[in-house]
């Protein structure tokens, strides 16, 4: 586990440090350098962040006091945070000093941080350097495209570390085979892996799934039953879709995020459990933490190792490298003999914005082969919207609108709603996801608007 040493005065910073990346990293302060020196010379750190504009020591002879700590931290990572003085002292020190200019808010620190340890794991394991080739096929992940070899490489730095990690990203981009891939390549690999999309539980059920009931903890309840957390217990658990988890339910995982210990259902023995956490959600945790939607200490507990999975837009490349993947795929599930995809076909295809991402293009190939009784996919076997995608047909009115000047909020929300829901058929997930907004959400807004 990678080892942090903050020095510096501000005590709210040095306690959101604590607070957001413990417990996968191991943090420790200091409020000047000369209260640091003990902390130095009984333990190794990784990464030595001092921010020397309020300290005595750097005033006095910032020179002298680095070549002393750096002396005194031999294979450390030292970041010195100041003014262009501090950052021209910082210079002759040796390789291990680096400087970064001052002032920096709290996102720019933590990406800091998250930038220099990134490096120090690549240092340490060597088969995660940049310029060691990604495997095109990676734990069932086709990493043709620069964005998604970049995901793999995260991929591998998150594995290298027992930390919790979140992973964002539209609905059908592959969230799962990230947590999975993370849980493949780390030293859990050998023990249980339980897979939980919240979204799909009732909520009356959540609390009794996740962390088990005793017997007679409510009707129904006639046997004591673990629950997903004890069942994976030297493990991983991915929890997808974790925006839809309410607030109770957010409470107890927080217990067992910061003390490894939860309560069944109807229980008071506190059961310990080491079991590292992966979450995924599609909807943006921070506006909801903003709207108090979901709580602040969990989502800095869960968004220690943040990884984003660009949508398939974003990848064009990629999209005729899955095409040929999913055609030889399904090919010989359905014992087809389809040997090649016309160049018409690959057009329409990088053409479509496709809103469901890598999963919907999954099911097109799929319909696709089925349909086909020849050796070439043509874009006959494609759906209708694929192909008006690509002509820019009038047909496809209902994907691009205007709005009069003068109309209300109300009014083209009212329109907007109406317009995406045709464009996706009805399918309200993946409106919502194209919205920006939760199912929940949307919901709220159809029984307002009378859409149905």
């Amino acid at each position: 586990m990678p080892r942090l040493l903050f020095i510096a005065k501000e005590d709210r910073t040095r306690a959101l440090l604590q607070c957001r990346l413990t417990p996968g990293v191991k943090v420790k302060c200091a409020p000047c350098i000369n209260q640091a020196w003990d902390k130095l010379s009984s333990r190794k750190f990784d990464l030595i962040l001092w921010n020397t504009s309020c300290d005595p020591a750097a005033q006095i002879n910032l020179d002298e006091t680095l070549k002393l700590l750096s002396a005194k931290s031999l294979g450390s990572r030292i970041v010195v945070l100041g003014n262009s003085l501090a950052l021209e002292s910082s210079r002759p020190c040796g390789d291990n000093v680096h400087g970064a200019n001052l002032p920096v808010n709290e996102e720019e620190l933590f990406s800091l941080i998250e930038n220099n340890l990134s490096l120090i794991l690549r240092s340490e394991h060597p088969h995660h350097a940049d310029e060691i080739d990604v495997p095109i096929d990676f734990e069932g992940i086709i990493a043709v495209s620069l964005p998604m070899r970049a995901v793999v490489r995260r991929i591998m730095d998150a594995a290298a570390v027992d930390i919790p990690v979140l992973i964002t990203g539209e609905t059908g981009t592959g969230k799962d085979l990230v947590a999975a891939a993370i849980h493949r390549r780390s030293s859990r690999k050998n023990r249980p892996y339980i897979a939980v999309n919240m979204g799909a539980m009732a909520r009356e059920l959540i609390a009794s799934e996740i962390f088990g009931h005793e017997r007679g903890a409510y009707t129904g309840a006639f046997d004591a039953r673990p629950g997903i957390f004890e069942q994976a217990d030297g493990g991983t658990v991915f929890l997808d879709e974790i925006a839809t988890m309410d607030e109770k339910t957010q409470v107890s995982l927080l217990r067992v995020l910061e003390e490894k210990t939860l309560r069944r259902v109807g229980g008071i023995r506190a059961i310990g459990v080491d079991v590292r956490m992966i979450a995924a959600t599609n909807e943006d945790l921070e506006k909801s933490v903003a709207e108090k939607r979901f709580r602040e200490d969990l989502f800095y507990r869960l968004n220690v190792f943040p990884i984003r999975v660009p949508p398939l837009r974003e990848r064009i490349s990629a999209i005729t490298v899955l095409t040929n993947h999913y055609l030889s795929r399904f090919g010989a599930v359905y014992d087809k003999e389809v040997e090649r995809v016309s160049a018409e076909t690959y057009r329409l295809l990088r053409h479509y914005s496709w809103p469901g991402n890598v999963r919907e293009l999954k099911n097109v190939i799929q319909t696709a082969v089925l349909m086909v009784n020849g050796k070439e996919l043509l874009p006959e076997f494609l759906p209708q919207r694929i192909r008006e995608a690509a002509d820019g047909s009038e047909s496809r009115g209902e994907s691009t609108c205007s709005f009069q000047v003068g109309a209300t909020l109300d009014v083209v929300e009212n329109q907007l709603i109406r317009m995406t829901l045709a464009h996706v058929r009805g399918n309200k997930k993946l409106a919502a996801s194209i919205l920006g907004i939760s199912r929940r959400a949307l919901y709220n807004k159809i029984n307002r608007h009378r859409l149905r």
